[in-house]
């Protein structure tokens, strides 16, 4: 596949990542038991490890731009009565972790792709079948 399929594939699995974990992060915060968090960051870092075997950190940084744009166009669209990604608020009957979520979720996702970037480049090289 030549390098534009290739980044293009890395956008699209960013934006798919992005939506999911955007819909799935709040999952179990308010018994504090957050396993859509550790779920949404665990298809964030198996698709940015994709992306970063697939097209390089070219595709990782298509991938952050994908990802990040989806779910800040998510932010946007959310309404006071309707919200699936809340950026933080304060209350008094809710627990610090499902007030916090969407900010552990924004602010965690960039942090875990710029974080597989810093990664050294052999933990992303997958082997040619072909040549065994």
């Amino acid at each position: 596949m030549p390098l534009w399929g290739r980044i293009l594939v890395s956008a699209a699995s960013g934006a798919i990542v992005g939506f999911v974990g955007a819909a799935t992060h709040r999952m179990g915060v308010q018994w504090s038991i957050p396993y859509g968090l550790v779920l949404s960051f665990l298809l964030l870092g198996i698709s940015t490890w994709s992306a970063r075997a697939r097209s390089g950190s070219t595709g990782v940084g298509f991938h952050l731009i994908a990802s990040g744009a989806v779910t800040m166009l998510i932010l946007q669209t959310s309404t006071q009565s309707r919200a699936m990604l809340i950026f933080g608020y304060v209350s008094d009957s809710y627990t610090l972790l499902m007030q916090k979520a969407g900010i552990i979720w924004m602010l965690g996702m960039v942090a875990l792709q710029v974080f597989m970037l810093v990664l050294p480049q052999r933990w992303f090289d997958v082997s040619d079948r072909r040549n065994h």
